[in-house]
């Protein structure tokens, strides 16, 4: 595998812990990371074997020596890595690594597949002793780094986009937005190039996240209405929804919102709750429907039948009153948002009966709340866009699709003046690099 475009983020100055669903590579990017000290400890918290080792004694640095006992490596203080792998799956060991805080403890890297309030505690800022790291799905720039095409990887990363790449550029985000960013998935179209052989891997990968809800902690009945969530959720990627009786299952609001929170503590979807306000700070209304962002478009189109449309599409805004473009830009800015501390994905409503304005996402940048629009189209015809502008503070906004990027100033119907910039979605994870530009552009 490829080297994740994260791993910056890993630094030997602070344990750290890295969360995120089954499969996203969590393991693989430690062992990676492991190349920097003169020895590695892997535990697989995952078997019983290895939690029990927790519980051998009460005293910290035994357990230490049991560890390099047991696994025949020599514990070298900060020379030696230990990687304790799924540690949501034993409160013991998130006791122990808080209780071992002396100077010849080794480097400690943990992974978990769902959040625990334990391991919560263990990565909270700024007092835990691990950092925490969030490992998505690939993302569209570490998709392009596995297709080994140098030439176009290094278009996208310049801002402005060239010209001259977007068509080549388009044409991989079409192939991404398709098999999505699970490591395994991509690593096998890499190989081959064809769908043919993905459809045994998303079968494996859709075991491995049911599995990582049955050892979670919490009731059978529970783990089994999740699981069943998880099966019917893939339609609903990116579409508001109603807990009660969701997919024609029979149980209540309270039932089905405990399921749906369980799904998110193993980093399967995320609940977008609306926010109203057109400045910061921005506040979700828990009281409205959510909006589901499902964890992996690729999923989503192998589950839901959507696989072919997809493949055809030229503009995928085009495509299912633009669901999937939605779901995999909203994958890709949650990559970025997730990373920056307290961040995580916005959309907003507007704040008033019977209303149906809506724009896709909105993001903090200097003191703004910026709205986001996956939506093809002249400027004239976002109507909810410019219901947001009339009340907004400032004049920017950013449309996402399929065409070239652009600059322009127009006015809502009412008419206030603001600036859209227009960006192909294949940027939606490059929007703030993009942001800079665009507001030194615009106020020269």
């Amino acid at each position: 595998m490829s080297e994740r475009i994260f791993f910056h983020k890993l630094s030997k100055t602070r344990p750290f812990l890295l969360f995120g669903a089954k499969g996203t590579g969590k393991t693989t990017l430690a062992k990676q990371f492991g190349q920097q000290f003169k020895n590695v400890v892997h535990l697989d918290l995952d078997t019983a074997e290895d939690r029990n080792l927790f519980f051998s004694s009460s005293n910290p640095e035994e357990v230490l020596k049991a560890i390099g006992f047991l696994k025949e490596k020599e514990i070298l203080g900060k020379e030696t890595l230990l990687i304790l792998d799924e540690i949501g799956r034993s409160p013991e060991t998130s006791r122990w690594v808080e209780q071992v805080q002396n100077h010849d403890r080794p480097f400690i890297v943990a992974t978990t597949s769902f959040q625990t309030a334990q391991t919560h505690l263990l990565a909270s800022l700024p007092d835990g002793p691990l950092n925490p790291v969030f490992l998505p799905p690939f993302t569209f720039e570490e998709f392009l780094t596995v297709m080994d095409d140098r030439a176009t990887l290094d278009a996208y990363r310049e801002v402005p986009v060239p010209v001259f790449a977007h068509g080549k550029l388009l044409h991989h985000f079409h192939i991404y937005a398709l098999i999505g960013g699970m490591p395994e998935i991509v690593m096998e179209y890499a190989q081959h190039r064809h769908l043919k052989g993905l459809r045994p891997v998303y079968e494996k990968i859709e075991t491995s996240f049911l599995q990582s809800i049955e050892n979670m902690q919490s009731r059978e009945k529970s783990r089994k209405l999740a699981g069943e969530v998880l099966q019917n959720i893939y339609p609903y990627a990116s579409t508001r929804i109603h807990f009660k009786r969701f997919g024609n299952l029979e149980k209540g609001s309270r039932e089905m919102g405990r399921a749906f929170r369980m799904l998110e503590e193993a980093f399967l979807l995320h609940l977008i709750y609306p926010v109203t306000s057109q400045t910061l700070p921005m506040a979700p209304d828990k009281t409205r429907f959510p909006r589901v962002q499902v964890t992996d478009s690729g999923m989503v189109n192998y589950f839901s039948g959507t696989q072919k449309p997809v493949f055809r599409s030229h503009d995928m805004n085009a495509l299912f009153k633009g669901q999937i473009a939605r779901q995999v830009a909203g994958q890709e800015i949650l990559a970025t948002e997730k990373n920056n501390v307290g961040q995580r994905l916005n959309f907003w409503v507007r704040n008033k009966p019977q209303s149906t304005a809506e724009i896709d996402f909105l993001l903090e940048y200097q003191n703004m709340a910026i709205p986001v629009e996956v939506k093809s189209g002249e400027p004239g015809r976002l109507r909810s866009l410019h219901q947001f502008m009339d009340m907004a503070p400032h004049p920017f906004a950013i449309q996402l699709h399929a065409s070239k990027t652009g600059i322009q100033q127009t006015q809502t119907l009412k008419g206030k003046k603001f600036f859209l910039l227009s960006l192909p979605y294949f940027l939606a994870g490059k929007i703030r690099g993009h942001l800079e530009g665009f507001k030194k552009f615009v106020e020269i």
